[in-house]
């Protein structure tokens, strides 16, 4: 895939060592979103720049990921929304009964989503936040929000239960 500059964090893709899956353009040709991949980890990633244009190009990528989960080659997941500047409040009920429950039956073991730097933010926040405890009791606690990426590389591939808290 020839994605210029759009391609995968160059920080992720040294932690992670991840390749560019396929990247994901809006009507006016600029990427909204890249999947990458590490196959030898097991992990599928997705980093998301700006804006995207409407609830239909979000879950463009997120049934690309689902499908690739549905392989039975992943298992752990790392969405990158440094860069994201569009809310995922129009996709919440989708994501929670739709997209985790499927994800979790295809193998998903973690996901781990980056965020941006923000202060007075817990490094262990609820990325969906407290108003979606369903989501949280879905995923029995297997996705958790991070600032920093070498925590969330440590939690992603750790061996601790991902419903244990700490």
């Amino acid at each position: 895939m020839d994605s210029g500059n759009f391609g995968t964090a160059a920080d992720i893709k040294t932690a992670f060592r991840i390749s560019d899956l396929q990247g994901f353009r809006n009507s006016a040709g600029q990427y909204y979103a890249i999947v990458g991949h590490n196959p030898a980890n097991r992990l599928i990633t997705d980093k998301w720049l700006g804006a995207v244009e409407d609830e239909a190009a979000f879950r463009t990528v997120l049934e690309f990921i689902c499908r690739h989960f549905e392989t039975g080659n992943y298992s752990y997941w790392l969405a990158d929304l440094r860069h994201m500047s569009s809310s995922l409040a129009h996709s919440e009920d989708w994501l929670a009964e739709e997209v985790f429950p499927r994800v979790i039956a295809a193998g998903m073991t973690r996901e781990a989503v980056v965020l941006p730097a923000r202060e007075a933010v817990p490094p262990d926040f609820d990325v969906f936040g407290s108003a979606s405890a369903a989501l949280q009791k879905i995923t029995d606690g297997r996705v958790r929000g991070f600032q920093d990426l070498d925590l969330a590389k440590a939690w992603l591939f750790g061996d601790t239960d991902p419903s244990d808290p700490s």
